[in-house]
């Protein structure tokens, strides 16, 4: 955000920036005590899910500022193998002494020796190795494994892992702040920039009604009425900003032109978050059975051209998302 912006709206700081500010974390008060009451009984595998944006990643960074045990990792990725958590354990964990004692690294050793909290984030992407490693672990260590996940990965466990998700006592859900919530997330971020009135309860209210409370939209949308505002040099962002911002971003019925495949894919990804074409290819494959990668490829293309879904190239692959126009829209219908 520009210094302009900022010094027309007496700010300190971008506001809503997607920056995890553990000060302004709100709501979930019900999951936090669910998951803090899980690891305090000694469950070895807890399970937090949402979509896209929900809050999963600041639930556990919330976790990590707030646990007691000083064992404990906050991983953004998961480990590729139980070689690379034994190797977390060991340089982090150990004593001097103990890293002497344990010089040859064997991983059960170390893993056995400590009790440690390990909080996953990006969970949907544990390797099918690692997630029967972590069963292994929770029956055999002192480990206590939180993993933060898309809905997909609950089915994916459900399908091809039974046993470690019989495993599973605690499963929390992340679906969106209630409104509340929403208001103090808002009212939190503005607070802490330096212009906590900046914003009308009307504008704030507009905001959770066609975001649907998700937070990380919620930001993103109360962003745009700042530049929206400062364009039309508005000191107050009240409702009527706001709906421009809404208006600005909804293609005209866009949901009416899409065909039922290309909705099928809108909701399979705001569902599962971006997907590859193969991965969708996966999800499609039980509803159109006849669907080639080919046909889906060019599909996406179109999709793409139309303004639907962005596509961006994450390491070696290609990933679809839905336009911010889009998820909007959806979410909307479905707080109807």
């Amino acid at each position: 955000m520009s210094s302009e912006i900022l010094e027309f709206y007496k700010l300190k700081d971008n506001p809503f920036k997607l920056d995890i500010i553990l000060k302004t974390f709100v709501g979930y008060e019900t999951e936090r005590y669910q998951v803090l009451n899980a690891i305090n009984n000694g469950e070895k595998i807890i399970l937090i899910l949402g979509p896209t944006g929900a809050g999963k990643t600041t639930l556990l960074q919330w976790l990590n500022a707030n646990l007691g045990s000083k064992n404990r990792k906050y991983l953004h990725r998961p480990p590729n193998s139980i070689n690379n958590l034994a190797e977390i354990v060991y340089k982090e964990f150990f004593s001097f002494i103990e890293k002497i004692f344990y010089f040859r690294k064997d991983p059960s050793k170390i893993l056995s020796k400590k009790k440690v909290i390990f909080l996953i984030d990006e969970a949907t992407f544990l390797l099918d190795d690692m997630i029967e490693w972590i069963k292994v672990l929770a029956d055999q260590t002192k480990s206590i494994f939180v993993l933060a996940a898309l809905p997909e990965f609950e089915e994916r466990v459900l399908r091809d892992h039974r046993t470690f998700y019989e495993r599973i006592i605690t499963k929390i859900y992340l679906k969106s702040l209630d409104p509340k919530s929403g208001r103090e997330l808002i009212k939190k971020r503005l607070e802490l920039a330096g212009n906590p009135n900046l914003f009308t309860d009307g504008a704030i209210d507009a905001i959770y009604k066609i975001t649907g409370g998700f937070p990380r939209e919620m930001l993103k949308i109360a962003y745009e009425c700042l530049i929206v505002g400062y364009k039309e040099r508005k000191n107050i962002i009240d409702e009527e900003v706001v709906k421009k911002v809404y208006e600005y971003k909804k293609p005209p019925e866009i949901t009416i032109k899409l065909t039922d495949k290309q909705r099928v894919i809108v909701e399979y990804i705001l569902k599962y978050g971006p997907k590859s074409a193969n991965e969708l290819l996966e999800l499609l494959k039980d509803k159109y059975k006849d669907m080639t990668i080919n046909a889906l490829s060019n599909l996406l293309k179109r999709m793409v051209e139309n303004g639907y879904l962005v596509r961006t190239k994450v390491k070696n692959k290609y990933v679809y998302d839905i336009t911010s126009a889009i998820k909007n829209i959806f979410i909307r219908e479905s707080f109807k």
